[in-house]
This record gives C-alpha cells, sequence and structure tokens, in this order.
C-alpha cells in the first residue's frame, strides 16, 4: 500500500496544521509543538490496540464535539489523535475526516491483527481481546453478579451478538438477560477488533452470519 497522509488542525485554538502519515511500516503522528522531535512514531509490530468516539462538549448545553481515536502500543504508550468542531462548523467535513481516519488505520494495521487472531484460533490457540478470552470451545467474558462480576464460558452455538453505533454486545442465547456483556468504542480498548474477530468466527462456524 501507498503511504497515506492526513493533515488538519486540532481545533481553532491550536491553529497548527497536524500531520498523520499511514504506512506499512509505521505510524506517526505530529503532536508536539517544539523541539527537534515533532512526531510520535510507532512501530506497527508494536502497535496493539485502539479505541474511538465521539466526546460531547457541554456547558449547560451542548455547543461542541470532539473525535477522538486512541492508539496504543505494547509499552502502554498512547498516541491520541483529536480535532474539535464547535456549534456545527465543519461538521461534515470533520466526521468524514473522522471517518477516513478510522478506515485507514484499520486498512494498515488492525485487519493484520484480526487476520493474526483468526490464525490463532484455526490453529487452536487461545488468546484475548480485552477481557475476552477466546478458547477453541467458546468464550470467557466478565458479566455483573448481584455484587460483582464473575468470569463466565459460553460455547460457541450459544453465542450470539448485537452491533450498535457505540458499543457491541456478546451474549448467551440460552439466557440473555444475565449472561451478556457490552464493550464501548469509546471506552474499551480493540472492541471493533473484537467485534470483527468474533463475528467472523460465528460466520465460519454457521451460528451466526451478519455483515461485519
Amino acid at each position: 500500500m501507498e503511504e497515506k497522509e492526513f493533515v488538519f488542525k486540532r481545533s481553532f485554538t491550536d491553529g497548527k496544521l497536524r500531520r498523520l502519515i499511514f504506512n506499512e511500516k509505521n505510524f506517526s503522528f505530529e503532536d508536539k509543538d517544539f523541539g527537534n522531535k515533532l512526531f510520535t512514531f510507532f512501530e506497527k509490530e508494536e502497535i496493539t490496540d485502539y479505541r474511538f468516539g465521539i466526546r460531547w462538549i457541554r456547558f449547560e448545553f451542548t455547543y461542541g464535539r470532539e473525535y477522538q481515536i486512541f492508539v496504543r502500543n505494547k509499552e502502554n504508550k498512547v498516541i491520541k489523535i483529536s480535532f474539535k468542531s464547535y456549534f456545527g462548523r465543519k461538521k461534515n467535513i470533520l466526521h468524514k475526516l473522522y471517518s477516513d481516519i478510522l478506515t485507514e488505520l484499520w486498512n494498515y494495521y488492525f485487519e493484520d491483527i484480526v487476520n493474526d487472531f483468526i490464525d490463532k484460533h484455526l490453529n487452536d490457540e487461545e488468546f484475548s481481546i480485552g477481557d475476552v478470552l477466546v478458547k477453541k470451545n467458546g468464550v470467557e467474558l466478565n458479566v455483573s453478579g448481584v455484587f460483582n462480576q464473575k468470569k463466565i464460558a459460553i460455547p460457541w452455538d450459544k453465542i450470539r451478538t448485537r452491533a450498535y453505533n457505540s458499543y457491541f454486545s456478546i451474549y448467551s442465547i440460552d439466557n440473555p438477560s444475565d449472561i451478556n456483556r457490552g464493550y464501548s468504542y469509546k471506552e474499551d480498548w480493540n472492541t471493533n477488533v473484537l467485534h470483527s474477530v468474533i463475528r467472523t468466527l460465528l460466520k465460519h462456524k454457521n451460528i451466526e452470519i451478519y455483515e461485519l
């Protein structure tokens, strides 16, 4: 893939044009204002997680929005990509920018991470995405109990999912009201990866078929 670059301002109070660059080897963002090293770099192989969402800006009423994307590496370092719209100004332009950045993050980095997880499952290897343990015979996840969370195992043929704009949920078809867990795209790391992996595996097993 050819290198992809985005250039944008974070807000009217931060007028500096920021460069965001994706390529097959690394990911870099011009997030600093001074010095010789204006960019933060992550090598592709060290990228592990991302999360994203819109933070509403309020003071008695909603007057703006901040588009937020966080990318984390193996050392637990985080790059924050964000830009703001106030009073609806450039809302459509910035929403398209947000969508385009998420698409390219997927194409350059996270699609490969999903494929690696799929390969692990096909080789009967266990792995975790957040607090979800994916095993040969099903998944283990934490659900809310009376006093605290408890770990529940759900076999593959009992797993069902729901996808919403802001979160993805996994539940047991036998007891959906008690055995269920929602994962926020904005607050929980790698919810979009979890969404893709679980639905791809369910489709492969002819259990649940949705467009991913």
